[in-house]
């Protein structure tokens, strides 16, 4: 039968009932952030993470520059783990890789990797690691880490690396920390993990890569937020208290300010500089996290 007018779908008929109902939109206050919107213009974050964290690794993968798809190809068994992930120019790509090809495009502006002697402070799983080992001739590379990660990055490091390049590689656990500081290191890296020890540990580092180190890399956040809209607090009051308190940067910021960023930023620089025998080569935005900073220092 011939429409004479248009009709709804039974999708939207769904849609009007459940949602975009008469009672709700007349509640215009918050409708932009609620189930109104969450049909009309914007998925709801809640429910579609993923969905919003491939689209932001489309779109940083839409940037990328033809030396940092180089870095990216260079390293390979990036799938390991089954990451999220997308397809872009034939390639799989993940969020984590892609902060590590930043990461060694900003160091080796000044830093020459050729064999050079690399301590990690916190590695993770040890994607760093693993961006560095197959980008660049390094002599040895050390990770100094808790014992429960220090087993994850051995198991994976293991599955990812050639035999070679895992057997540059020294697994330091933090009981042994002693044994690192018989020797001098060319460059240390922190990634992420000083803004979650506790303050006394942090400086305890350091206090070592002032002595033992030649040049510092370093990737944290600029300071605290406490912001119920971005993860609801699904973990408890605890652990937000408990997170609040790390680190030696514990303003608590708007995190989706620039200006307030910026302006931490400047502390920042300051605070992970190991002592006055040192200087801020130089430091930036570290993307695509808002709130997070990266910096490289020198030894006078």
């Amino acid at each position: 039968m011939k429409q004479s007018n248009p009709q709804e779908s039974r999708l939207w008929a769904y849609i009007n009932r459940t949602h975009i109902t008469e009672k709700n939109i007349k509640e215009l206050e918050h409708f932009k952030s609620n189930m109104i919107n969450h049909k009309l213009s914007i998925w709801n974050p809640k429910t579609n993470g993923i969905r919003f964290l491939k689209e932001l690794i489309f779109f940083i993968c839409s940037n990328l520059a033809p030396s940092e798809w180089e870095k990216l190809r260079k390293i390979p068994n990036r799938e390991v783990g089954t990451p999220y992930s997308i397809q872009y120019n034939d390639e799989t790509v993940c969020l984590d890789y892609l902060q590590a090809v930043f990461e060694i495009c900003f160091i080796e502006k000044y830093f020459n990797f050729r064999n050079s002697t690399v301590i990690e402070i916190g590695a993770g799983y040890g994607r760093t690691c693993h961006a560095i080992l197959t980008n660049y001739d390094v002599k040895a590379y050390f990770i100094v880490d808790l014992k429960n990660s220090l087993k994850l990055s051995m198991s994976y490091l293991k599955a990812v690396l050639d035999e070679e390049q895992y057997d540059k590689i020294a697994f330091v656990s933090t009981n042994q920390f002693n044994d690192i500081k018989k020797q001098n290191y060319d460059l240390c890296v922190n990634i992420d993990s000083f803004a979650e020890m506790d303050e006394e540990t942090v400086y305890l580092y350091l206090n070592f890569i002032d002595r033992q180190c030649t040049d510092f890399y370093v990737k944290n956040p600029v300071g605290k937020y406490f912001d119920k809209d971005l993860d609801s607090q699904s973990e408890g009051n605890s652990v937000v208290e408990m997170a609040l308190e790390t680190g030696i940067l514990r303003d608590i910021i708007n995190i989706y300010n620039n200006s307030q960023v910026e302006q931490q930023s400047e502390k920042y620089v300051k605070s992970y500089c190991p002592s006055r025998n040192w200087y801020c080569v130089s430091n930036g935005w570290a993307k695509p996290w808002s709130f997070y900073w990266q910096a490289f220092y020198k030894k006078r």
